[in-house]
C-alpha cells in the first residue's frame, strides 16, 4: 500500500513541479546567493538543513505538545521520535537525497534509534544533572543531533 501511494505521489504533476522548484531554488541559493558564499558547502547538506528545520519544527511541536499534556520528557521524546521518523523518512529521502526507496526505512530507523539513544542520554543529563527545563534541554540538543544524523544518512542510509 505504501509503495502504491509513493508511486502515485512521484507521478503527481504538482509534486514533480514542487520538487523542481525546491531543487532549482536550492541550486540558485547554493551557487549565487551572497556571492557564492554557500558554494563551499555540500548542496545536499544545505537541503538537509532546510528540510531538517521543517522536520525539527514538526518534531519539536510534537515534543512540546506531549510535554504540555503531561508526559515526562523521555516519554514525550519516544512519541515524538516515532511520529517524526515516518514524516522525516519521506521528506528527507525524497527532497534531500532524491531517493524514495521504502526498503531503506529499516536503515533510517537504525539511524534514528542511534540518535534517539544519544539524544535521550544527553537529555537526561541536561534535565537531571544540569537542572535545565525540558524545553530548553531539547532545544539545545537539536543542532548536534541533526549534524550526527546528516552524516549517518549521507554515508549509510542514502549513500549514493
Amino acid at each position: 500500500m505504501l509503495d502504491n501511494l509513493t508511486k502515485k505521489l512521484k507521478n503527481n504533476t504538482a509534486f514533480i513541479k514542487l520538487r523542481a522548484v525546491f531543487s532549482s531554488s536550492f541550486h540558485y541559493f547554493h551557487k549565487k546567493m551572497l556571492w557564492g558564499l554557500f558554494s563551499r558547502f555540500d548542496e545536499k547538506f544545505l537541503k538537509f538543513l532546510f528540510v531538517g528545520a521543517l522536520n525539527t519544527l514538526f518534531a519539536y511541536v510534537l515534543y512540546a505538545f506531549f510535554v504540555a499534556i503531561g508526559f515526562v520528557a523521555n516519554v514525550a521524546l519516544v512519541l515524538e521520535y516515532f511520529f517524526g521518523i515516518l514524516w522525516n523518512f519521506k521528506t528527507t529521502g525524497a527532497l534531500v537525497f532524491k531517493n524514495s526507496d521504502n526498503r531503506l526505512i529499516f536503515k533510517f530507523f537504525g539511524c534514528y534509534i542511534f540518535t534517539f539513544f544519544l539524544n535521550s542520554v544527553f537529555l537526561y543529563v541536561l534535565v537531571n544533572k544540569c537542572m535545565l527545563n525540558d524545553y530548553l534541554a531539547q532545544a539545545i540538543l537539536v543542532p548536534p543531533i541533526a549534524v550526527v544524523s546528516f552524516f549517518i544518512m549521507k554515508f549509510w542510509v542514502f549513500k549514493s
